[in-house]
């Protein structure tokens, strides 16, 4: 006979009363509690309540009650509520539930009996634990797919901030670069110590400025309007502005905001947006086509009053504003003339950012 490790509980359903106590005769070893009911709503209920390795339906004696007990116990069974249902009847019942039956023809061995029990149970728990460890392993393999998704975003993430620094480094190198070009050519220019001082300090805070507007971007274009406005501010009420929507890349935004402040510096000590004037300045920006070239032409426009002459040589400002002419077969692109210093500055599409 085939035992079990631990003993289990078993539920007999049978119609014949004297045939309750065969049954613990035949599975003593394998069951630990053998309860017989017949057929009814008793008998029912202690299947539903639980507590059963198996149950086990005799059809003969009382078949109509029988088969009612074994209609709703398959129907637990094939929900997976109850426990397996063996069936003892002289022949597989007809028109029995589509849930496969586990059937012991009748008469029966005794040893029979307990041994098909025993291989159910253990059946029955073999497919318990496989489907606890389909869970488990179901379980798992989302732990490692989660796991795998956040290391694929913490490499995203270290990818990003790779590059970022890699930009942060190109451009303080940038930055080193060009505030030593202007010390070197703000203390060069002839003037005293105190003048050179406060030029070299306003033009090291435009690019303290840019620095920032470029940093809080994270990597994305900055607005032409903030960088003319970051530079304006003093004289924002004397300033009109005006153009489409634009977006310039970090490698140009330095360069740019020091000419605007060139030309604003300018503007204050000898032209339109001097102490003493009462002109004006529009600052302008809209795109043109060239043949296959398309750029950003920014206007800068002093009224009001009438400009000096041309230098005989430019200075650091306006050759830096100069050098957005934007080629050399173009027309100068600095003015002076009876209304008023002109410019216009040319920004290639390659510096425009989309959005």
């Amino acid at each position: 006979m085939s035992v079990l490790e631990d003993p289990i509980d078993i539920l007999i359903v049978d119609a014949v009363g004297e045939r309750h106590a065969s049954y613990r005769d035949m599975l003593a070893g394998t069951a630990r509690r053998v309860v017989a009911r017949a057929p009814g709503a008793e008998a029912r209920q202690l299947y539903r309540d639980g507590g059963f390795a198996a149950a086990l339906v005799r059809l003969d004696g009382a078949p109509g009650g029988a088969r009612a007990d074994l209609a709703a116990m398959l129907a637990l069974c094939d929900a997976a509520f109850g426990p397996p249902v063996i069936v003892i009847a002289d022949e597989i019942p007809v028109g029995a539930p589509s849930t496969p039956l586990e059937y012991l023809p009748a008469p029966f061995v005794s040893e029979l009996l307990a041994n098909r029990i025993s291989c159910l149970v253990a059946r029955g728990r073999l497919k318990s634990e496989l489907a606890r460890r389909d869970v488990l392993v179901s379980d798992l393999v989302e732990k490692v797919e989660r796991a795998t998704a956040a290391a694929a975003e913490e490499r995203r993430t270290s990818e990003t901030l790779r590059e970022r620094l890699s930009e942060q480094i190109h451009r303080s190198k940038n930055l080193l670069a060009i505030m030593q070009s202007i010390a070197q050519r703000t203390m060069s220019e002839g003037r005293e110590i105190s003048e050179a001082r406060d030029v070299l300090l306003g033009r090291l805070r435009t690019l303290g400025r840019a620095h920032h507007l470029v940093s809080e971007a994270g990597g994305k274009g900055i607005a032409l309007a903030d960088v003319v406005e970051a530079e304006l501010a003093d004289v924002h009420h004397r300033v009109a502005t005006s153009g489409p929507k634009v977006r310039l890349s970090a490698s140009v935004v330095q360069t740019f905001a020091l000419a605007i402040h060139e030309l604003a510096v300018n503007a204050q000590k000898h032209g339109a947006l001097g102490p003493d004037a009462e002109g004006s300045v529009a600052v302008g920006w809209t795109f043109f086509e060239c043949g296959a070239d398309r750029y950003l032409e920014v206007a800068w426009t002093e009224r009001g009053i009438a400009a000096p002459e041309a230098p005989p040589r430019y200075g650091f400002g306006l050759t830096l504003v100069a050098s957005f002419a934007g080629g050399s077969g173009l027309a100068p692109n600095v003015t002076f003339d009876a209304d008023g210093l002109r410019c216009r500055m040319r920004l290639s599409e390659d510096v425009i950012v989309a959005g």
